[in-house]
């Protein structure tokens, strides 16, 4: 049996390398390449080569979003098994109002450092995440006073940076993208007249370092009494 060369390996499948290939032209394993790599073509590219993509759906499907939050999600309890008698559930002892009253005053004082202790190490935590956030995003270096308030409040304890960071400084990405667009459209129609348009300069003036030869010599002429050739 003839040992194998190394010409007798088939060349290595590159998907830029078949998606510029005309579709009369693709191998058999270049078009099995190509359905297996679908979800990488973009929908031009699919259309030429005859492969349907998954259709992506007019709607997000909120069965489908997880929710992201900083603290891992717990274990759900598994329910008791079958046969298993649920514990005796002990009466409780009536407790007078004066005694309730004292009793949490005194739970709450000793627990005082415990949740200060809790708060300080939360505040470190916050001041840790936010920092590394904005190693890698500096345009939110700004708003970093303004997370961490975010962070420390009970409702937004849970949410992560990256999604505080988008809710603080949403105001302000929306002006931006509103100027963007008006420069666009400003840009777009100052090019609408052309290349050759004199721009005004103030009250009137008028830039002729830009203007035509022929408007030019036209206001030369009007300059010196003279009428245009």
């Amino acid at each position: 049996m003839p040992e194998k060369t190394p010409t007798d390996n088939p060349p290595e499948l590159k998907l830029p390398d078949i998606v510029d290939l005309p579709p009369e032209e693709v191998s058999d394993d270049q078009k099995v390449f190509l359905e297996e790599h679908k979800a990488e073509l973009t929908p031009e590219q699919a259309e030429k080569f005859g492969i349907e993509q998954e259709k992506k759906p007019d709607f997000v499907n909120p069965e489908e979003v997880v929710i992201e939050t900083r603290t891992p999600k717990k274990p759900e309890e598994k329910p008791k098994g079958e046969g298993e008698e649920p514990p005796e559930e002990e009466e409780e002892e009536e407790i007078a109002p004066e005694d309730e009253r004292a009793i949490s005053k005194v739970v709450k004082k000793q627990l005082a450092p415990i949740l200060e202790g809790q708060k300080k190490v939360q505040a470190l935590e916050n001041e840790t995440q936010v920092s590394s956030f904005i190693q890698t995003k500096p345009e939110y270096t700004k708003y970093k006073a303004v997370i961490l308030k975010y962070m420390a409040h009970p409702d937004y304890a849970n949410i992560p940076v990256h999604n505080i960071a988008a809710i603080v400084a949403a105001k302000e990405l929306q002006e931006i993208g509103a100027q963007k667009e008006r420069e666009a459209q400003k840009k777009a129609k100052d090019t609408q007249g052309g290349g050759t348009t004199i721009r005004k300069l103030g009250e009137g003036a008028t830039d002729w370092g830009k203007a035509s030869k022929e408007e030019f010599e036209a206001q030369k002429a009007k300059v010196l009494g003279q009428r245009p050739t």
